[in-house]
């Protein structure tokens, strides 16, 4: 059994509940935790994806608005990412000498046999992966990725993560039961709903070897 590990649910309901009680602050808030998990000497040191997905909560109790969140998570995302990117381009070996990404040397070798195998999509595809969000960035620039290339990546695995990001927490306060789909009924409509469900319905189609089925 692992221990010392922080309660990241603890830490994500705290977080909620300090935005929650500074809601016009919010976006600034979210804003900067998104830009901080895209950061690479940052996004090892904060569980930003833990805490952003907590406030898909607040979009679902109605407390948040969802675009504005949703802009907020994006533009953080991208800017972070690009930030990681320029770091890379710029600084190149010496970045990896920083802690903590001193201390991640296969963390390292991880991310650049992903880029080194994926190309340009890897930008795309790492920011669904976990630690490999930190570092594929600052590896895209050192590796003299174009940066239009990189843009267009950026931006596009941006706009779609936040959303998905958004989704557990949304869910998780609406009570959204997934399994629970094919036993919901919609509501009865007033007046001649009935008569017109009854004039829809129709005996099921006889099977051969099986006894015939009542109608409606």
């Amino acid at each position: 059994m692992l221990t010392g590990l922080p309660d990241f649910a603890a830490q994500g309901a705290a977080l909620a509940a300090f935005i929650e009680a500074h809601a016009e602050w919010a976006e600034a808030i979210i804003f900067l935790m998104a830009f901080a998990e895209g950061l690479t000497l940052v996004g090892l040191l904060i569980p930003g994806v833990v805490m952003l997905i907590a406030t898909g909560a607040l979009v679902g109790a109605g407390v948040l608005d969802f675009w504005s969140v949703y802009l907020a998570i994006a533009g953080g995302a991208i800017l972070g990412d690009a930030t990681s990117y320029w770091l890379g381009r710029r600084y190149g070996e010496r970045l990896f000498r920083i802690w903590p990404l001193s201390r991640q040397p296969d963390l390292r070798r991880r991310g650049e046999a992903f880029f080194l195998r994926h190309g340009s999509k890897s930008v795309f595809l790492a920011r669904f992966i976990g630690p490999l969000r930190a570092v594929v960035p600052t590896t895209a620039g050192m590796l003299a990725m174009p940066h239009r290339k990189f843009q267009v990546f950026n931006v596009l695995s941006a706009v779609i993560w936040a959303p998905l990001l958004l989704s557990p927490g949304h869910l998780a306060w609406t009570g959204y039961d997934i399994s629970g789909m094919g036993g919901r009924t919609a509501p009865a409509a007033e007046g001649n709903a009935g008569q017109g469900a009854a004039k829809s319905c129709a005996p099921a189609p006889p099977v051969a070897g099986l006894p015939e089925r009542p109608g409606c």
